[in-house]
């Protein structure tokens, strides 16, 4: 299931604000705008959100990997 985005002016979002909070709930994200500028975004909780399954060959912690390279930077390895 992906997110799905729609955009409604404030007036739109007050006179119907049950059925976009419905929405929400079902997972969609709501971009308010006035006068054609966005004032807002409304997005679902992150219950929505649904990581990918972990490559099965993964071998090695993404953490670790991660520190490995943040550790070649701080000595300058990285840019020689």
């Amino acid at each position: 299931m992906g997110v799905t985005s729609k955009t409604v002016t404030v007036d739109e979002l007050g006179e119907h604000l049950e059925q976009y909070f419905a929405e929400i709930r079902e997972g969609t994200r709501i971009e308010v705008v006035d006068g054609g500028e966005t004032v807002a975004t409304i997005i679902p909780p992150l219950k929505f959100f649904k990581p990918g399954p972990r490559p099965k060959n993964l071998e090695t912690d993404p953490a670790e990997m991660i520190i490995a390279e943040r550790e070649r930077e701080r000595s300058g390895e990285k840019y020689k």
